[in-house]
């Protein structure tokens, strides 16, 4: 590679990992055809009642061959099976390279929650394009969103029987310390605690404690202090930013709301519990079939003050190409700078600490284009 420019050494790493995701497609569709192969000889040689033991030895013989455990091989083989079966056009991706084994995991993970075949046939239709152009983490939050635009109805009873199974367990180490588990809440309710937590630890002043810890001395502290008459759960009160379809404010159907960040939904009947509690303070992006954004609307007294909350909720994670981080972390970064640039929503965008010094010092220029943004990184185009 001596002598190769930064775009050819670039592309031969694009190169890389096509053959890559090729190889790991061999792996699964070589898999596939040893169990079936297996499966085919043990119904003709193995009592039925046998039949099962037969099989878990065979998917421990391929636990041992790949460097798996019985339960990985497991959900391999599901997942292999599922993407083969159900998801032609992933499989098709997969086997040439477009996709590679981590963003398949996805989408079969995804297809399990589905329930209607014509959900399953739209999933494998539109998201080899997107997976293939987007991160692992953009695709999980993109497949979450699509069953909860496609099956809402199932969501919410996903929802009720989950939540039904909420739980607090503690785990104790054999070092003196332990683990405090809090699992199936609602995520409204988690984003709350989260961005609670969040404000009180950044509060503290003259404090040598790290945020992290700060947020876990802080809630160990309101655990200890817990008033036995108060309600057992309470509305946050918190300024809530959501995605509420359009066709939802109009009546026409019950998709849920998604998170201003993108990673978590509210199901239409918890939605509009909550809307009419009157506790919190709602920011409502109304959004089109396509997740186009087509207002932002505060419904308080003060839109200045909360301006920058209205922005942080339009664009939900960092603006940069394949950044995850929460627009609630990062800076709001005028797109043409000060003075010539002025300070609003129009000029204002979320990007994380590190993509706004990358901007500042013109290691990564962003290029306005008819379909958004685009960034130059070195003579490299990355598309937002």
């Amino acid at each position: 590679m001596i002598g190769e420019t930064s775009d050819q050494r670039l592309t031969f790493m694009g190169e890389l990992q096509v053959e890559r995701a090729r190889t790991e497609h061999r792996i699964w569709a070589e898999m596939l055809q040893f169990l079936d192969t297996e499966r085919a000889r043990i119904e003709r040689e193995v009592e039925p009642q046998q039949q099962d033991l037969a099989l878990a030895a065979v998917r421990s013989a391929m636990a041992q061959a790949n460097g798996w455990s019985e339960h990985q091989v497991s959900n391999r083989i599901h997942e292999a099976e599922t993407a083969r079966d159900d998801l032609p056009n992933v499989w098709k991706a997969f086997s040439t390279g477009e996709i590679d084994a981590a963003r398949v995991s996805v989408l079969a993970n995804g297809a399990w929650k589905l329930t209607k075949e014509r959900s399953i046939a739209r999933l494998d239709a539109r998201s080899v394009a997107y997976a293939a152009t987007h991160t692992v983490g953009e695709l999980r939050q993109w497949v979450k969103r699509f069953i909860a635009r496609h099956e809402p109805v199932e969501v919410e009873k996903r929802y009720e029987d989950i939540v039904a199974e909420r739980s607090v367990t503690i785990h104790h180490d054999d070092d003196g310390t332990g683990s405090l588990y809090a699992e199936n809440l609602p995520s409204y309710v988690l984003a709350g605690i989260d961005q609670r937590l969040d404000h009180a630890a950044k509060s503290l002043s003259e404090d040598n404690r790290t945020i992290a810890q700060r947020r876990a001395d802080l809630l160990v502290d309101a655990l200890d202090h817990i008033d036995l008459d108060n309600e057992p759960a309470r509305t946050p009160n918190m300024a809530i930013g959501v995605m509420v379809p359009a066709s939802t404010l109009a009546g026409i159907d019950d998709q849920p709301a998604i998170s201003a960040d993108r990673d978590w939904i509210i199901p239409a009947n918890v939605l509009r519990t909550l809307a009419e509690s009157g506790n919190p303070f709602w920011y409502r992006l109304t959004t089109d079939d396509s997740e186009n954004i087509l207002a932002t609307r505060y419904d308080g007294r003060y839109p200045s003050h909360h301006l920058r909350n209205a922005i942080r909720f339009r664009d939900g994670t960092c603006r940069y190409p394949g950044c995850t981080t929460k627009a609630a972390n990062c800076d709001l970064d005028h797109r043409q700078p000060l003075p010539d640039g002025p300070t609003c929503a129009d000029n204002l965008w979320a990007l994380c600490r590190h993509h706004h010094k990358l901007k500042t010092f013109d290691h990564a220029v962003p290029i306005p284009h008819e379909d958004g943004w685009t960034w130059d990184v070195g003579g490299t185009i990355l598309t937002e």
